[in-house]
């Protein structure tokens, strides 16, 4: 991987990881108990809203850091409709913009104010940036990149990110939800993560079986495959982990008893950004 690709790897695991926080955000707030489930507004550091706003704010600053004059970087948008990078572009603008009204605005649980629809319209957005940026790297001449995987793990780092920090969140106080609820999540992070091994591996598999030429990646050796299998293993454990946190008879009891979920995130975070440099790894073109 190209030293210049670690901007990539930040930028599109953290705007991933924006757009999770939202998509919960919004399940959360039109499918939670309203009695059992708070969330901070304003200028909290426990504002969900505002940890998604620096996300993609940090996220579209290191993009830049990938261009050789960033001072062109306006000029992608004249190709809208032929090219999916023009269309991310666009979409990190709309998602940006929804997010800073419902900052502004101010997103109220009880639904007193509209900003919940407007979170609604910040989710769709999200969802429009993921699948453009998984168009922007599904390309026929690069065959580890063009397949069903690469938009299946933009999907899972999102959603596994996203619920990870409504987990931490919740130790913090910033979000509030009953015991019960919080094993649902903790049970709905473990299949992510079971997807994530699942698909990673039969990633690998085919991965193997590519002819990358005489200077392509070697993927059954050397340092990609054993960051491969460090990051299987940290997947692995992680789910062990959660796991016992289900079948203990509490999850959620006290706040001294809740510092498992910062080595966990930790971990899921690590995991998330191994994967992406493997993904950038894999990298190597056929054809012209």
């Amino acid at each position: 991987m190209h030293s210049r690709d670690w901007s990539l790897v930040f930028f599109t695991t953290l705007s991933q990881w924006s757009v999770g926080i939202i998509v919960w955000l919004s399940w959360l707030v039109f499918f939670s108990d309203k009695v059992v489930f708070f969330v901070k507004t304003g200028l909290s550091p426990g504002n969900p809203v505002l940890l998604a706003l620096l996300l993609i704010g940090v996220a579209t600053t290191s993009s830049f850091l990938h261009l050789g004059n960033p001072s062109n970087a306006p000029r992608a948008l004249n190709n809208l409709a032929g090219s999916w990078l023009s269309r991310e572009i666009l979409a990190i603008g709309i998602y940006s913009l929804c997010l800073i009204i419902v900052f502004m605005v101010g997103l109220k649980v009880d639904g007193s104010n509209n900003t919940k629809y407007l979170l609604v319209l910040s989710s769709i957005a999200g969802f429009f940036l993921l699948w453009a940026m998984a168009r922007v790297y599904t390309i026929p001449t690069i065959p580890a990149w063009d397949s069903w995987y690469t938009p299946l793990s933009f999907a899972t780092t999102s959603l596994c990110l996203g619920l990870i920090t409504f987990l931490m969140l919740n130790s913090l106080g910033a979000v509030g939800m009953d015991n019960q609820a919080g094993k649902f999540y903790v049970g709905t992070l473990v299949a992510i993560l079971v997807l994530e091994i699942l698909s990673g591996f039969l990633h690998q598999q085919k991965l193997e079986k590519m002819d990358t030429g005489i200077d392509g990646p070697t993927f059954n050796t050397g340092a990609f495959y054993r960051l491969f299998l460090a990051r299987m293993a940290v997947l692995f454990f992680t789910c062990l982990a959660l796991l016992l946190l289900i079948f203990k008879a509490t999850i959620f009891p006290t706040n001294d008893q809740l510092a498992w979920i910062y080595p966990v995130l930790a971990l899921v975070v690590i995991q998330e950004f191994a994967g992406r440099h493997l993904f950038y790894s894999s990298y190597f073109r056929i054809g012209i």
